[in-house]
């Protein structure tokens, strides 16, 4: 059954059914503000869909781009929290995904006779009442199939479907907001730049001293006890604390230093053309300028302990960061709010 012809919010969407929707947009909307990955917009897409158009489990099909590639499906049941995941090689993707992925259109299946024709694998996992299948689109191609699937409930009303539709669009949406921010190398929190960005820079810089004989040590920094801020705060007064940690880090260090968000509230420095006695002396520096970061957090400052280390050929990027990892652990251990050497670097 083709959908083409729902094109929108009709007069007969119930007023508590456009409230549900409103809150998820807004929802959404707030993700791709602070989103780390794809996979915390199809997640959060997903747990919409099983709230507002009712949908019993959603399955999202995402496409794979080679011609010999396996398609990943992700199937999302209990409110979103329950979700398992397989390989499907491509040339098994159902008849139905293809047709969406084809046309960029909607597609509705409600009898026996269409699941077999455009949705068999599901037919072998028990009764369904229809499947609502809508197209996700990022630069005008289809990167994704989402399956809305209902097995007791009854067939969607053309409200339901303009529910779907809308979040799905939603969802595109943030999604392609937060995979500008990951090409282009940004945290959607601090503005550093991101974990991926850094990998790729730690690259370049290892390739830089492999070529020219030049030294290259890194920090990894790691606040210490940033939980409480969070649980005493919130987490928006936590986001803003790791701001301000970044800007503190940024004015620390060298023009040509770069300062990059780990993950959670670690960091990572690289010191490019500096030996280790150099870093950590950095590293130190940089603890006393935090310690001054009060805010509205005590009078104690921002603690932080430091793992630093210094690239040694032929040491690949996660052996660089896995050394700081280890002096970084061993700072832990010793106190915190301290700076450790790597032992490798020592070698």
């Amino acid at each position: 059954m083709d959908m083409d012809v729902v094109s929108g919010m009709d007069a007969s969407t119930p007023s508590g059914g456009m409230q549900r929707l409103l809150t998820g947009i807004r929802r959404l909307t707030a993700l791709a503000d602070g989103a780390t990955d794809g996979d915390d917009v199809f997640r959060a897409l997903a747990r919409e869909l099983l709230e507002v158009p009712g949908a019993e489990e959603v399955h999202i099909h995402h496409l794979a781009a080679a011609a010999g590639g396996d398609d990943l499906v992700d199937v999302y049941l209990y409110g979103g929290e329950g979700r398992l995941s397989y390989l499907s090689p491509r040339p098994e993707r159902p008849p139905g995904v293809n047709w969406v992925a084809r046309t960029h259109r909607s597609f509705l299946a409600a009898d026996a006779e269409e699941f077999a024709a455009s949705v068999p694998r599901l037919t072998v996992t028990g009764a369904m009442s229809c499947v609502l299948l809508l197209p996700i689109v990022e630069h005008s191609e289809v990167s994704a199939v989402v399956m809305l699937v209902r097995r007791a409930a009854d067939v969607y009303e053309s409200s339901s479907i303009d529910l779907a539709r809308t979040l799905v669009e939603q969802g595109a949406t943030a999604l392609a907001l937060v995979r500008a921010r990951t090409e282009a190398g940004t945290d959607s929190v601090t503005g550093a730049m991101n974990h991926r960005a850094m990998r790729r820079r730690l690259d370049e810089e290892i390739g830089r001293a492999m070529r020219t004989g030049g030294q290259l040590s890194c920090l990894l920094i790691d606040l210490d006890d940033f939980k409480e801020v969070n649980d005493r705060h919130g987490h928006p007064a936590g986001d803003a604390l790791l701001r301000d940690v970044v800007s503190a880090l940024v004015g620390e260090f060298r023009a040509f230093d770069r300062v990059a968000r780990y993950g959670g509230d670690e960091f990572v420095v690289i010191l490019p053309n500096a030996a280790l006695d150099a870093a950590a002396a950095a590293g130190s520096r940089a603890l006393e300028r935090l310690r001054g970061l009060t805010g509205d957090f005590g009078s104690d400052g921002v603690s932080a302990s430091i793992g630093a280390a210094q690239w040694q050929a032929p040491m690949s990027t996660d052996d660089l960061l896995a050394a700081c990892d280890a002096a970084l652990l061993r700072a832990k251990r010793q106190g915190k709010g301290r700076v450790t050497r790597s032992g490798e670097s020592l070698r």
